[in-house]
């Protein structure tokens, strides 16, 4: 269960119980083609607490929490969902990963590669993160640099469209308690929904 990721507060009720701040950047290699992924997730304060207690309990501190945390999120693709031509795109393994605490809170760092590099001229590239049982919410932060690309062409761009859960949607997810899980996909229904493309 996803919520095995953290030693979890009785006093939490209502989904979702945490929060996720995501920054990406979209590598671009000399053809102009996305060709690998990193991703930053910035935990909320209540859960940093959390795990930073986690790693001063532990000799291997927070890399052991950041190998824990990659182990139990593998399998869910690490919350990435990317699309193209309306086909899932296949991720490889993590290339790099980093943990540190930035500002009270901590962060993750982790760069994928795309196992075919995506062409944004030939069709959009459309991404979620989201954590599926909505647990945790993730959506970008506020930044201006939330969503950056690198070596990408000129007249490449990106737009993002907020969920827009309805309210029986939102009642139901404000009724699970702490030990309930979301129904499969919960979490994409209250993901944002990002578009890359390049003319």
């Amino acid at each position: 269960m996803i919520a095995s990721l953290l030693l979890i507060s009785t006093t939490l009720r209502a989904h979702p119980h945490n929060w996720i701040d995501v920054f990406t950047e979209w590598h671009f290699n000399p053809q102009g083609q996305i060709n690998r992924v990193t991703m930053r997730w910035w935990f909320d304060d209540y859960y940093s607490v959390l795990l930073a207690d986690e790693a001063a309990a532990n000799p291997q501190g927070l890399s052991l929490v950041l190998e824990r945390l990659l182990r139990n999120v593998k399998p869910h693709h690490y919350f990435l969902q990317l699309e193209y031509q309306g086909m899932k795109v296949a991720l490889g393994p993590p290339e790099r990963t980093s943990i540190r605490i930035h500002e009270h809170r901590i962060e993750i760092e982790l760069s994928l590669s795309i196992r075919t590099p995506l062409d944004p001229t030939q069709s959009d590239i459309i991404y979620q993160v989201a954590e599926p049982t909505y647990y945790f919410e993730m959506l970008h932060a506020e930044e201006s640099s939330a969503i950056r690309f690198k070596d990408a062409p000129y007249d490449c761009r990106y737009s993002l469209d907020p969920a827009t859960p309805d309210a029986t949607l939102i009642a139901y997810a404000a009724s699970l308690g702490i030990h309930e899980q979301g129904s499969p996909g919960l979490g994409h229904q209250f993901a944002e929904t990002v578009t890359i493309r390049c003319e």
